[in-house]
């Protein structure tokens, strides 16, 4: 049985378009290149004409300098959009790179899970804060790709990361105890 005509050929809605692709960038391995690939996969879809956001959840905040964002710069941070201080839009700065922009990551964050730990919403602070930036700007082309570098463990930081993810990349070496590690990772899924 075929569909309608009408069905068929009709475009998407608005609002599916708009709805960006979240890709978590997780393994509690540290050295195996998250960052590096979240700074260079966000550098690519830029490169092809896609608007990306990178959200550093990393304390180390590697992403955050690896893009050229000094840390006297960082007004506002992914720590104060989590806990729930500032809106996202405040804390995402545009890179050198043009369609490339980063929300920021400070130290801040390593008390995250003290602050928070106990909330009822604690694992879906990250989700909540992208669907209030999305329905705040309805009418901006926003962002196509959000990717979102995790820190080197499965805290909650990575679980914010990954409630609000579409879909998880998992960067890994080669090696038995990576191996390991990623059953861990896939049973946190």
């Amino acid at each position: 049985m075929s569909e309608p005509a009408s069905l068929a050929s009709a475009e998407p809605s608005p609002d599916v378009r708009r709805r960006p692709r979240v890709l978590a960038i997780a393994n509690q391995k540290g050295g195996v290149g998250k960052t590096t690939t979240a700074i260079n996969l966000g550098t690519a879809l830029a490169a092809v004409g896609e608007n990306v956001l990178i959200v550093d959840l990393d304390p180390q905040g590697n992403a955050s300098t690896g893009l050229g964002i000094d840390r006297a710069n960082r007004r506002f941070s992914t720590y104060d959009v989590l806990i729930g201080e500032t809106p996202l839009r405040s804390a995402i700065m545009p890179t050198s790179v043009p369609r490339l922009s980063i929300a920021s990551s400070t130290l801040d964050l390593s008390g995250f899970e003290l602050e928070v730990g106990h909330t009822r919403d604690r694992a879906f602070r990250l989700r909540n804060a992208l669907a209030a930036f999305a329905s705040q700007h309805p009418d901006e082309p926003g962002f196509s790709y959000i990717l979102v570098d995790c820190p080197p463990s499965l805290n909650l930081l990575t679980v914010n990361a990954m409630a609000a993810a579409n879909a998880i990349l998992v960067p890994l070496q080669c090696e038995f105890f990576a191996l390991e590690g990623l059953s861990q990772l896939l049973k946190t899924v």
